[in-house]
């Protein structure tokens, strides 16, 4: 993450990178999402909330309402990002970046069954609910939202077997029967379960610099925050 936003910050874009709920050990992710749970609260949506307060913030401290505004979200941040473009509607250009794939077969993979006891318990709380929106299923919440995935090659959480090039075919369909096949792209780079940027990088400064995001752009900002 830190490499990420150094190279971000040396293309000329203000960083932020939020605090999320799944940031900490293994035995804190638990207990948070437990807490959470136990008073009926999604552990999932405040993370997502969290990332919302950025773009918020950002426009109070600098006084400015013509900022354009990409997403880069890494590991479980690209999930969180693309329900919370999903759910806000606001069209930004988004890289997602290691995540791809069927949430069940996930589930039922060595993936998560090697690590009982330690990955599950927090998987279940952040996840109630979200399998349900992967896919054709959240392409259609999303669309016409610029994104860009970019997965490692032998990224072993979204491997080919895990279903990574069925769910991306199925929102590319979904993009295309919209009339945006050209707003939905992936990248197979040679890496593991890590970020990349080499086709992402100009990709977000290419969608954010285009004369629809500027339209786009100017009527989300008439939002009062």
């Amino acid at each position: 993450m830190n490499a990420l936003g150094q190279r971000l910050c040396r293309d000329g874009y203000v960083v932020w990178c939020p605090y999320i709920v799944q940031i900490g050990n293994q035995e804190s992710q638990n207990n948070i999402a437990a807490m959470l749970a136990s008073h009926g609260v999604s552990a999932h949506n405040v993370s997502c909330a969290s990332l919302d307060a950025g773009e918020i913030v950002c426009r109070k401290l600098t006084g400015a309402s013509g900022l354009n505004v990409g997403v880069y979200g890494v590991s479980w941040g690209a999930f969180l990002a693309l329900h919370l473009e999903a759910a806000t509607g606001r069209m930004r250009p988004t890289v997602v970046s290691g995540y791809m794939r069927d949430e069940k077969r996930f589930l039922t993979s060595p993936v998560i069954s090697k690590n009982l006891g330690i990955e599950l318990a927090a998987y279940i709380h952040f996840s109630s609910g979200r399998a349900k929106y992967t896919g054709a299923e959240l392409a259609y919440l999303l669309c016409p939202c610029p994104l860009f995935v970019e997965i490692g090659s032998r990224d072993d959480a979204n491997a080919v077997e895990l279903g990574r090039d069925e769910k991306f075919s199925q929102m590319q369909s979904i993009y295309a029967s919209s009339g945006h096949p050209h707003l939905i792209d992936m990248d197979v780079f040679d890496g593991v379960h890590e970020v990349s940027g080499k086709r992402a990088r100009p990709w977000l400064s290419e969608h954010l610099a285009s004369p629809a995001y500027q339209d786009t752009a100017r009527l989300k900002n008439a939002v009062a925050l």
